[in-house]
């Protein structure tokens, strides 16, 4: 083999070398994208389940004063009855007669009121406080702490004269095996998903990336309309679901 041909032959192997990590590169970005899709498709379908049944859904009255709505499918408990908890979900805030481009969130720790034997949760939460979106948009907060929190009630005929606001900022539902149920939370800690945000909105620029906690504040400020389509299914379930205050 002349000393040609041999150069030739390693630019080549290093020419294949360095396609295959672009190809595994892009396919592992495929994959996280894939999976925050999936995020938001499912916190759509909890959405609509929490409001499936009339007797035991969240009153209507309570739902058009909400200001935002943060939905965390699949809390998993990594202790049987006691132990630490995590989730992982989306929030919205009313913006212009629409909802906002939403911010990936989490959950940690706390105590979600699982059912003996369950392994995991799906959460809801409706923020009533017209602050909701800076007290969000801050980063990482106590529930039932910092912030008010207080098992939601169900039932569509509880009477509209109610006044939320006045008894907590938050009110909480879970569904761990059957139907929902208002459930306290206290102890638990709200996280903005930095991580999330930025694989999901990277193409949006700094201003709607999600990566600081001015850039979720101006996503809770901005239509959702144009918010990418990995996260439509959830802004449609909130469109749907959520009635229009009057």
């Amino acid at each position: 083999m002349t000393r040609t041909s041999g150069w030739l032959s390693r630019a080549v192997a290093i020419s294949l070398i360095v396609g295959a990590g672009y190809v595994l590169a892009a396919s592992a970005l495929l994959a996280q994208d894939d999976q925050l899709a999936d995020r938001a498709k499912r916190a759509g379908e909890v959405l609509s389940e929490l409001v499936s049944v009339p007797d035991r859904s969240p009153p209507k009255s309570l739902m058009r004063e909400a200001v935002c709505v943060a939905v965390v499918p699949g809390v998993v408990q990594a202790g049987f009855g006691v132990g630490g908890r995590a989730g992982y979900g989306l929030v919205s805030c009313r913006s212009g007669g629409d909802w906002s481009w939403p911010t990936f969130v989490g959950l940690k720790g706390g105590s979600f009121g699982l059912q003996i034997g369950a392994q995991s949760a799906d959460v809801v939460l409706i923020f009533m406080n017209q602050n909701a979106p800076k007290t969000i948009a801050g980063s990482s907060f106590d529930l039932g702490g910092e912030v008010s929190v207080a098992a939601g009630p169900l039932g569509r005929d509880v009477s509209a004269a109610t006044d939320y606001k006045a008894q907590a900022e938050i009110y909480s539902y879970s569904k761990s095996k059957g139907l929902f149920a208002g459930i306290k939370i206290a102890g638990t800690k709200w996280e903005i998903d930095y991580a999330a945000n930025k694989k999901a909105f990277a193409s949006a620029g700094d201003a709607l990336g999600g990566g600081t906690s001015a850039s979720v504040g101006q996503e809770l400020n901005t239509d959702g309309g144009k918010a990418p389509s990995l996260v439509q299914p959830f802004l449609a379930s909130l469109r749907k679901n959520v009635p229009a205050p009057k």
